[in-house]
């Protein structure tokens, strides 16, 4: 007689939203700033704004369907459900495939940024540092998802701290320095069509991730509320930060 598996419902709505914002705030935000306004200057600010609106529209999708199906799976169910088993077999493993791929960014850039705060270390030593941070991941999963959740928790205020002490800088210094602030306006533009549209997707990747809150449904509690909860409240932020 087969046992059906039941997972425990430990996750709340902060650690969601959590989950939501750490997802989306990592090494790729920064990245793609760096990236954009190489590309296209401070033009990218607009890309900015259009990559939110895109994020925005896509993450409350995901809110609608999470109230309709709030079932472990995120993408894969929502994909089989509407479109039959093959097309959710073959959202399931892109979703699988291109998770698997983007995690070796996250020891990778953790070391980058050990190293420019301390600079001269050796090859092993960089080595053993992305095989702490592996283990460290990997352990606060296998201990429990609750444990996880924490973990989860801290890293994304200590992820939103960086961004927090760039944004007072920065309008400190516009407030300082205004005229030497509108002087790196010009120009605006820089790039052509090809360039704009390479800063607009790797703007947009940097707003991804909200879909991963959709995976552990099983493990949330009162899922059909808080999932939705935990989307809306980063689209509000989104919508914040675009406009102002």
């Amino acid at each position: 007689m087969k046992r059906k598996l039941s997972l425990t419902r430990q996750l709340n709505i902060f650690d969601v939203t959590s989950l939501v914002v750490g997802s989306i705030i990592g090494a790729d935000i920064y990245v793609a700033a760096a990236l954009g306004a190489r590309l296209v200057g401070p033009a990218s600010l607009l890309l900015w704004f259009a990559a939110g609106i895109m994020a925005i529209v896509i993450a409350l999708s995901f809110s609608f369907c999470a109230t309709i199906l709030p079932k472990v799976g995120g993408p894969y169910l929502y994909t089989k459900e509407s479109g039959g088993v093959f097309a959710g077999f073959m959202v399931g493993w892109a979703l699988f495939i291109a998770e698997w791929l983007s995690l070796a960014v996250f020891p990778v850039a953790f070391t980058q940024y050990f190293t420019s705060l301390v600079p001269g270390l050796s090859q092993p030593f960089q080595v053993m540092l992305k095989a702490v941070f592996i283990a460290t991941v990997l352990t606060t999963n296998i201990v429990g998802v609750k444990a996880a959740g924490r973990f989860n928790d801290m890293l994304t205020i200590g992820k939103l701290s960086p961004l927090l002490l760039l944004t007072f800088m920065g309008i400190t210094f516009i407030g300082l320095n205004p005229e030497l602030a509108s002087s790196n306006f010009h120009p605006f533009i820089k790039g052509d069509l090809s360039s704009l549209g390479q800063a607009l997707v790797l703007i947009f990747w940097a707003y991804a991730g909200f879909e991963l809150s959709t995976l552990p449904a099983d493990e949330i509690q009162t899922p059909r509320k808080t999932i939705p909860r935990a989307i809306e409240s980063l689209g509000c932020r989104l919508s914040r930060s675009s406009t102002s």
